[in-house]
């Protein structure tokens, strides 16, 4: 049995090559543009993926979530978010009223700039935050789950009867 010989020859490397290569070792944050305002995000800490995870368990405004999110990815780090926090979410929320739309490219990036071990449970909490904005625009999180109830125990308020005492065909 012959081994596959075929080789692919060593090409130089481009200078942009070697900029992404360079930013990528060295953290440089990569720019995104929401409503003309340019933010760049670095390689998500462990602590803010944290602490987005615990805003979005939280029940509450889910556009406030999302901006209170939008703020911890922008500023992505202990002293940042401990210091700035406060403020920066308020100011997407209440002076520039970010909607869940603008802020989707922001979320994107930050997505991309996760380690690859924490990857599936960003996504799914990022997943259930958009289901959750999603829903709303419907009817709130008490009427979603009061209507869900009332499906289960059936229209008239009592649960539905045993099927074990009808007869099998």
């Amino acid at each position: 049995m012959a081994k596959n010989t075929h080789t692919k020859p060593l090409q130089e490397t481009t200078p942009e090559d070697e900029k992404l290569q360079k930013s990528v070792t060295h953290n440089q944050g990569d720019p995104v543009e929401v409503r003309g305002r340019r933010f760049k995000v670095k390689w998500m800490h462990p602590g803010t993926t944290d602490k987005i995870t615990c805003l979005m368990l939280r029940a509450g405004n889910d556009s406030k979530i999302l901006c209170q999110s939008a703020a911890l990815i922008v500023l992505n780090g202990f002293w940042k978010s401990h210091l700035w926090y406060w403020f920066l979410w308020r100011w997407f929320y209440y002076v520039k009223q970010y909607t869940s739309e603008e802020l989707i490219p922001l979320f994107e990036l930050a997505q991309k700039k996760t380690q690859q071990h924490q990857v599936a449970a960003y996504l799914n909490a990022m997943i259930l935050l958009t289901a959750l904005n999603d829903a709303k625009k419907a009817m709130t999180k008490e009427e979603a789950a009061r209507s869900l109830r009332a499906l289960r125990m059936g229209s008239d308020g009592k649960s539905p009867k045993s099927t074990a005492s009808t007869p099998a065909p």
